[in-house]
C-alpha cells in the first residue's frame, strides 16, 4: 500500500489570544481541551500522530498545525515555547513544516520575524466575512479593516497565505457571501477553507437561536451557494482545501442546529458536477431517449450525486428514459458517448 503524501499533527491550544468573542465560537468545546499545560498537550500530539507510527509508515510530508486560538495574539514567550517544541521535531526529521491560524490584527513585522525564525510555512487568517454588518452582528467589530494589510505582509515575507471563510453568519445571505468570495479573490490567497455556521451549545449564537433571533441556514440553502463560491475560486485557480468542520466528537456533542453534514464537500462537488452535466446536455439537444455520458472514473460519484440525485434530476429535467454515467480512466472533461 502506498504511503500517504501528507498529514497534519494537530495541536489544539485553548481560546487565548483572540480579541473577539464571536457569537459562533466556544473554543474549548471545538478544541476538546481546556486547561492542560502546553507541554503535555504538545507531547501527547507527537506521541499520537508521530511516535506511535514506524518512520517508514509515516506520510511523506508531516506538518505541525496549531489550532484553536489566535496564535500571534498569544504572549510572545508562549509563542516561542510552542514554536520551539515543534521546531525540535522539524530538526529531528519527524516533521517538515509548521502552520498556524491567527487574526489580521495580530500581524506585524515583529510577529512575522518571530515566525520566520522557525519552520513556519503557512499562516492562515480567520476572515469569516468581508461584510461589516455581518461581522459586527457576529461579534467581530471592524474585523476586516486590517485583513488586506496583513495578507500583503504575509505574502511579502514568503509565507503561504490561507484564508478561512464562514457561510450563514448572522445577517449573511447569498449575495453577501459571494461578495466575500470576490473580496477574498482580490487578496490572492494561496488557498481557502470554508466552514458552515453551526449552532453549538455554550455559544452566544445558541442563545440567539433559543430566543428566535437567529435562524441557521439549512443544508438545502447552503450547498448551492457554496457551489457558486467554490466555482468562483476554481475559475481563478485558488484551491478550496476544506469545506466543513472536522467532526470532532466534542463538537458533535455540542451541535444543536445548522448545515452540518459529514460529507459536505462531496455534496458541493456533486452540485458542481450537476452544473457541468446540465451545460453539456443543453448543448447536445435534441437528446435521444437514452443518453450515455463519459465522465472521469475517479469522480463518477460526484456526477451521479448523493443517492443518484443528479441522475434523477437530469432525467426529469430532460425527460430522459435512461441516463448512464460511464466512468473512463484518463478523462479530464466530460462528454456524450457516440
Amino acid at each position: 500500500m502506498a504511503r500517504k503524501q501528507r498529514s497534519i499533527v494537530p495541536i489544539f491550544i485553548p481560546h487565548q489570544g483572540c480579541p473577539y468573542r464571536c457569537v459562533f465560537c466556544d473554543q474549548n468545546e471545538i478544541s476538546g481541551v481546556e486547561h492542560s499545560e502546553d507541554a503535555t498537550r504538545v507531547r501527547q500530539a507527537f506521541e499520537t500522530y508521530l511516535f506511535a507510527t514506524p518512520p517508514n509508515r509515516l506520510p511523506l510530508k508531516r506538518e505541525v498545525a496549531f489550532y484553536g486560538g489566535t496564535f500571534t495574539g498569544l504572549p510572545a514567550v508562549r509563542q516561542e515555547f510552542l514554536l520551539s517544541q515543534a521546531q525540535q521535531q522539524v530538526d529531528a526529521g519527524w516533521v517538515h513544516s509548521i502552520r498556524l491560524s491567527t487574526h489580521a490584527d495580530f500581524i506585524d513585522a515583529e510577529k512575522l520575524d518571530r515566525l520566520a525564525r522557525y519552520s513556519v510555512k503557512t499562516v492562515e487568517l480567520g476572515v469569516q466575512s468581508t461584510d461589516a454588518g455581518v461581522l459586527n452582528r457576529s461579534g467581530r467589530i471592524d474585523a476586516f479593516c486590517n485583513v488586506p494589510r496583513a495578507a500583503s505582509m504575509i505574502r511579502e515575507r514568503g509565507f503561504e497565505l490561507g484564508m478561512q471563510l464562514m457561510i450563514g453568519l448572522p445577517g449573511d445571505d447569498a449575495s453577501l457571501f459571494l461578495q466575500t468570495v470576490s473580496d477574498t479573490i482580490a487578496l490572492q490567497p494561496d488557498f481557502v477553507r470554508i466552514y458552515p455556521t453551526l449552532v453549538l451549545r455554550g455559544t452566544a449564537l445558541f442563545e440567539l437561536y433559543q430566543k428566535g433571533d437567529y435562524t441557521p441556514w439549512s443544508l438545502e440553502r447552503t450547498v448551492p451557494v457554496l457551489a457558486r463560491g467554490v466555482r468562483m475560486f476554481q475559475d481563478v485557480g485558488i484551491p478550496v482545501i476544506r469545506i466543513g468542520l472536522h467532526p470532532e466528537p466534542s463538537m458533535l456533542e455540542s451541535l444543536v442546529a445548522g448545515p452540518h453534514h459529514p460529507a459536505l464537500r462531496s455534496l458541493v462537488d456533486s452540485r458542481l458536477a450537476r452544473e457541468e452535466l446540465t451545460t453539456l446536455l443543453d448543448q447536445g439537444r435534441p437528446l435521444p431517449e437514452k443518453v450515455v455520458v463519459r465522465v472521469p472514473s475517479e469522480r463518477i460519484s460526484h456526477y451521479t450525486g448523493h443517492q443518484k440525485e443528479n441522475v434523477t434530476y437530469l432525467k426529469n429535467r430532460y425527460a430522459l428514459g435512461h441516463l448512464v454515467m460511464q466512468g473512463q480512466r484518463g478523462l479530464t472533461a466530460i462528454g456524450l458517448a457516440t
